[in-house]
């Protein structure tokens, strides 16, 4: 006889499916109101929990499944025999269908009326154990958390069995649902601890909190020293992430500065401080203004009192001079913080929720191979060329695209991105760069669909341009570059940044 164990808050269509387990010949494992639910619609095949362990319910109904018949159930593989000697040893029968979804928690954090006490207790600790034991062990032991899976689990199994490919669909259902339950549980005792509190999120009227990322490795910005300043802000950290990520990117002495996202400055140099008076000097200073500046070397004193010699949130290096910071620390509302391990660039998650689920990528740390550049053009580009090229691509990766990035002699003089049309993102840089473009290069995040983006940048004066390529209008796009003279480089990667 196979057993299903069955505990669920949401009972939608429970009783129908443990009905048809049972004429399947499941034996149904229950506990609590589930177990009354099903004894009260004439479930015969039934058992409680508590009978099927030799162990009472306890505890106000806290320990009802924590035990070792229950998990050794789940747990066992049926193809390795030490497994099948310890369950036989210890009377521990096969659990083969956990049926399990977890406390309201959701509904009770949400609900104004409800103690702090009553949220605590919508906490789940035995569904979340038992789901998360059974999708490890999913080849032997199926998780169902989903009511909306009930019919194809009744339909495989009147068929023989469940296929390998739906097991492994119904394991990842069960950690896609533990993870947006402790996130939330996270983002509750967060808040109620206040151990990472942010004034308000975008907006004021949005609650905020940042969660700390046990497993992140590397540059840290949740962890950084605030050695000056304000707390940061929920808008403070998405600024600073994105200066955080640019200035990593760069090995030689590199600073930039972001507003709302968007990097307005930004430029390599000989000293730090050179890279810093060019970033600002030749990038848009006004936009400037209450930005956010990363610096990939350590504050000295000279660039510190270039620093405060106009407004800004927050500063980002990986260390300061005693004498900088003392600078620094003139201006009390500055935000001066020291990263950690500031060069260690590891891959990360890239995670953004969205309206009934959540994106979670890779995060686009991938570089091309810069000194092996395709050149799709007749027109070589120059060395110096080169090195601007590289700088325009790793700017314009951090702008919203569509995006565009104008650079000349290693600094960022026009940018633009977070438009529908790739041709007005053209214009827009080109119109902030000025006559300075010409002779500058620029970088697009992706190809060119018609060569009519081109032909502004030509006319710009534009020399050579770094893209993705891959457009089925390339050739024209090339011959365009052809007949004004500018050379382009294929990256034969998307830098897409929405």
């Amino acid at each position: 006889m196979k057993n299903a164990l069955l505990s669920v808050s949401d009972k939608t269509g429970i009783i129908e499916f443990a009905k048809k387990l049972e004429a399947l010949g499941y034996r149904i494992i229950s506990t609590g109101g589930t177990f009354r639910e099903l004894q009260s619609a004439g479930i015969k095949n039934l058992t409680e929990v508590s009978d099927f362990t030799g162990f009472p319910e306890g505890l106000d109904g806290r320990i009802k499944t924590l035990t070792p018949q229950v998990f050794g159930g789940i747990l066992n593989l049926r193809n390795e025999a030490s497994h099948q000697e310890f369950c036989e040893t210890n009377n521990i029968e096969n659990i083969d269908l956990v049926v399990v979804n977890l406390y309201p928690f959701k509904a009770t954090y949400e609900d104004a009326k409800k103690s702090f006490e009553e949220k605590v207790e919508q906490i789940d600790i035995g569904g979340p154990s038992m789901i998360r034991a059974a999708a490890k062990n999913y080849e032997f032991c199926a998780p169902v958390v989903d009511p909306a899976d009930y019919d194809q689990v009744i339909s495989e199994l009147q068929k023989g069995d469940l296929s390998l490919e739906f097991r492994k669909a119904l394991a990842t259902k069960v950690f896609e649902m533990t993870a947006h339950y402790d996130l939330l549980i996270a983002k509750f005792w967060a808040e109620e601890s206040h151990s990472m509190p942010l004034r308000y999120g975008e907006n004021p009227h949005q609650k905020a909190v940042i969660l700390s990322d046990p497993f992140a490795s590397g540059a840290n910005l949740v962890h950084a020293e605030i050695l000056n300043g304000k707390p940061m802000s929920y808008n403070n950290f998405q600024d600073a992430n994105g200066a955080l990520e640019l200035a990593m990117s760069f090995s030689e002495p590199f600073a930039c500065i972001i507003k709302h996202a968007s990097p307005c400055c930004g430029a390599v140099g000989e000293t730090i401080e050179d890279a810093f008076d060019r970033a600002y000097n030749e990038g848009d200073n006004v936009s400037a203004f209450g930005g956010v500046i990363a610096v990939n070397r350590k504050v000295t004193k000279k660039l510190a009192e270039r620093i405060v010699s106009f407004f800004n949130e927050i500063v980002i290096a990986p260390d300061y001079d005693a004498d900088a910071l003392e600078v620094l620390r003139s201006k009390k509302n500055l935000r001066v913080l020291r990263v950690p391990d500031f060069a260690e660039r590891t891959r990360d998650l890239s995670i953004r929720k969205i309206r009934g689920g959540t994106l979670v990528q890779d995060a686009d740390i991938a570089e091309p191979d810069f000194q092996n550049l395709k050149v799709a053009t007749k027109k070589q580009p120059t060395s110096e060329e080169l090195k601007d090229l590289e700088v325009a691509w790793k700017i314009v990766k951090i702008v919203k695209s569509n995006a565009i990035a104008v650079v000349k002699d290693g600094a960022l003089i026009g940018a633009n991105g977070g438009q529908t049309s790739r041709v007005d993102a053209m214009r827009n840089a080109l119109a902030q760069a000025g006559e300075n473009a010409k002779g500058a290069v620029l970088a697009s995040d992706a190809f060119f669909p018609f060569p009519d983006a081109v032909e502004s940048a030509g006319d710009a004066g534009i020399s050579a341009i770094i893209q993705p390529g891959g457009s089925i209008k390339d050739a024209e796009v090339f011959a365009k570059c052809d007949e004004l003279g500018m050379a382009t480089v294929l990256t034969g990667m998307r830098a897409f940044l929405h």
